[in-house]
């Protein structure tokens, strides 16, 4: 996630305001929900591959190769959907069949999916996550789950770097040496780090009621700009999903 993180701070479309991310994230999403053609979700992924490459200056082997492991994980996902399974005789008691129809059904929630699995990668790689929680506190969205993202969010990162010295000391020990170990070593890792995780959350919020903490943590807002580029870019992508949507 961190990888994830550097490059949603470093990319081009950094100060963009939040609120045109997020916009043309909700729009893109609605329409691959609303429609059953498989062709807008594919077009809307490369839509936010292409958006992603050009605008906002990722690399493509990075982006394309996150939305290649989510389209991946989604063939695995729907391979339910178009292998049908029927009880047989003789020697084999199950046999398996794909149909036109059970890929045409397979096909739909596999092209939503992979359409707002693109869009919100988008989202994730070029906007960080203190701008949609500047941007959640300004549409009014309750102070109590911006704060518990906030903290989870960090959290996330903190205990990510745990495992990673954990880990690290077991293998310097080897403690993944063979299967055993390894199963002692992993139940040793998952026990000390929820001590780890229950301890740093008792010493944050002993931190946090020290600063005179009220139940709303503030942070500097960030000057953001609105790109007239970006807001015709949107158009053009809801007008031509909407298009393919219409008339194929």
């Amino acid at each position: 996630m961190d990888w994830i993180d550097r490059f949603a701070y470093s990319n081009r479309l950094r100060f963009v305001h939040p609120g045109q991310k997020v916009a043309l994230a909700l729009l893109v999403i609605a329409l691959c929900l609303a429609s059953d053609k498989p062709l807008v979700g594919l077009l809307a992924a490369a839509w936010m591959v292409a958006l992603a490459v050009i605008m906002a200056r990722l690399p493509l082997r990075v982006f394309g190769g996150a939305v290649f492991t989510e389209g991946v994980f989604l063939l695995w996902a729907v391979m339910g959907i178009a292998v049908s399974i029927h009880a047989g005789g003789g020697r084999w008691p199950l046999t398996f069949s794909i149909t036109a129809e059970s890929l045409a059904a397979a096909q739909r929630p596999f092209a939503r999916a992979l359409g707002g699995a693109a869009t919100m990668a988008f989202l994730a790689f070029t906007t960080p996550l203190v701008d949609l929680l500047d941007l959640g506190r300004r549409v009014g969205v309750p102070l109590v789950l911006l704060d518990l993202a906030t903290l989870i969010y960090r959290f996330v990162f903190v205990l990510l770097e745990s495992l990673q010295r954990m880990v690290s000391a077991q293998e310097t020990r080897l403690g993944y040496s063979n299967m055993r170990r390894a199963m002692h070593s992993a139940a040793l890792v998952a026990t000390r780090l929820l001590v780890d995780a229950y301890q740093r959350s008792q010493r944050l919020q002993t931190a946090l009621d020290s600063r005179g903490y009220a139940g709303d943590l503030r942070v500097l807002p960030t000057q953001y700009q609105h790109s007239w580029p970006l807001w015709w870019v949107t158009a053009a992508v809801c007008l031509s999903l909407g298009m393919v949507w219409w008339l194929i």
